[in-house]
């Protein structure tokens, strides 16, 4: 079993007060067999009308704004609309989890020395 850790590093803020940017860190640990991953970035963070004064704010709170949904939308050469939205709890998980994955498969193709 992968336990996710998820943490915010540094804040980001403008006029003292409102946060712009989280800078963002996940370790994933599989104790099972002894195997650690991690991702880290940044998330830039639109608040509308939401506001917490900065000394009121928790880590909880900052990854709460960091996991909702990020919608990106732009225009093509043809100028249509495209649109997609990326989740990065799940997005940061699978990418993390794939590194465990990886690092299980590698260290089943380097079995241990015969004669040891």
């Amino acid at each position: 079993m992968i336990t996710y850790t998820w943490n915010i590093e540094k804040l980001q803020v403008a006029n003292d007060e409102l946060v712009v940017k989280a800078y963002w860190l996940l370790v994933a640990k599989d104790e099972e067999n002894s195997l650690t991953a991690a991702a880290s970035g940044i998330r830039t963070l639109v608040r509308g009308n939401s506001f917490t004064a900065y000394g009121q704010l928790t880590e909880q709170q900052v990854l709460d704004w960091c996991f909702e949904p990020e919608v990106i939308t732009w225009t093509t050469v043809n100028r249509d609309k495209e649109t997609i939205t990326k989740h990065l709890k799940d997005d940061g998980e699978k990418q993390v989890t794939g590194q465990i994955e990886r690092q299980l498969t590698q260290k089943a193709a380097e079995p241990a020395l015969p004669w040891l």
